[in-house]
């Protein structure tokens, strides 16, 4: 049967998602916050850059029982962009070390204003709201993009293919429909599936191990989802621990957010990088150990498949602690400064979701490994 998938065949199936991708694109605008435009915040991005640091003074003020020492700049701004552009205006920024958010400017800085106007469209005044980043960024970008196809050559660029894929199904298709009022839970499956299905088929093609590969990914993901599913429900986390969901709480949306089946999503959608990446490791070893020995025992290769596994099974449970553990640092250290115990730490809403995330991908991540190599297995005969 998987003969019939020739190079023409293959050719039509990468049309078909190019379609697919074009017709999501369509029907799917993408939307910042809810439906209705009044509920929209809409700035103006004015982009300019400091010219000149006409003065930067020192002060000591007294806090309390310590001394603070303010940084007063006082910046000349050229607006490069606008109704505005080559006009200069003059901001004042005032760097508090008590405070969060301090900036200290150079010469060259670009940055984002945002501006009041009179009657007649005359600037009365300015502000930095943003410092510019987009810049730096798509160079990172670029350099990234470069890296992997010089390095990977068309493995790299196949990489590029399937990022830029997953980037467009969690962005474009996983976070609108959420914000339209679909179940997270539902939208994240789809979105699961659909991203581990390509992202394995343009990289090893339409074959046996890629067939393994996305069975064993599918149902690793799936064990992560039931896992949380039921801690989450035994803990009665609310998904609302952190700043990011309280914020998301205050702003008004047509439709009400499930927090927790936004965090059991979130779950899906983190272990499945691991998975994948474990899940293609030994279906492609597999498959390639029955090429190099036609006649070895069915368990001899679930041997080789599970030695595989072992082998990348702490490494990329180790990936997905660190991930978790990495964003959630200040939290701990906050608590830690504190004088909290272990238990008020553990039980916090906020770190048991880390320790769920964290726990049940690792264990979708474990659980994988023998179903893929079972199903490489019984497909290699």
């Amino acid at each position: 049967m998987l003969k019939l998938f020739t190079k023409e065949s293959k050719k039509y199936f990468f049309s078909l998602v190019i379609l697919f991708l074009f017709i999501v694109q369509s029907i799917i605008p993408l939307k910042v916050f809810a439906d209705d435009n009044s509920q929209t915040i809409n700035t103006d991005s004015i982009r300019a850059k400091i010219v000149q640091i006409v003065s930067d003074k020192k002060k000591n003020i007294a806090a309390g029982d310590k001394n603070v020492v303010l940084e007063e700049q006082t910046l000349k701004i050229q607006i490069s962009s606008g109704k505005h552009k080559g006009e200069d205006v003059t901001i004042k920024n005032t760097v508090d070390p008590s405070k969060q958010g301090n900036l200290i400017f150079n010469e060259g800085d670009q940055v984002f204003l945002s501006i009041s106007e009179d009657s007649n469209g005359n600037i009365t005044s300015s502000n930095i709201y943003q410092v510019a980043r987009d810049k730096p960024l798509t160079y990172l970008l670029i350099f990234f993009i470069l890296s992997m196809i010089l390095i990977g050559k068309g493995k790299g660029f196949k990489s590029i293919i399937t990022l830029t894929f997953t980037c467009f199904m969690v962005i474009k298709v996983f976070l609108n429909l959420i914000l339209q009022g679909y179940n997270p839970i539902t939208i994240s499956i789809f979105v699961c599936i659909a991203i581990a299905i390509v992202s394995l088929i343009v990289i090893g093609g339409i074959n046996r191990k890629t067939i393994s590969a996305i069975i064993g990914t599918t149902s690793g993901v799936v064990i992560s989802g039931v896992i949380s599913f039921i801690v989450v429900n035994l803990t009665k986390v609310s998904g609302v621990g952190t700043e990011e969901a309280q914020l998301l709480m205050d702003i008004p949306l047509k439709h009400a957010l499930d927090f927790k089946a936004i965090l059991f999503a979130a779950i899906l959608i983190g272990a499945l990088g691991a998975v994948m990446d474990v899940s293609m490791s030994i279906a492609s070893t597999m498959t390639e150990i029955k090429e190099a020995h036609p006649k070895i025992s069915p368990g001899r290769l679930m041997k080789a498949g599970m030695v595989v596994g072992r082998d990348t099974m702490g490494t990329m449970a180790t990936t997905l602690i660190l991930a978790y553990i990495s964003g959630s640092i200040c939290l701990v250290l906050g608590y830690l400064a504190n004088n909290s115990n272990f238990l008020d730490i553990v039980n916090q809403d906020m770190i048991a979701c880390e320790i769920i995330k964290t726990l049940a991908g690792s264990i979708g991540l474990i659980f994988t490994i023998p179903i893929t190599v079972i199903v490489c297995c019984i497909l290699s005969d």
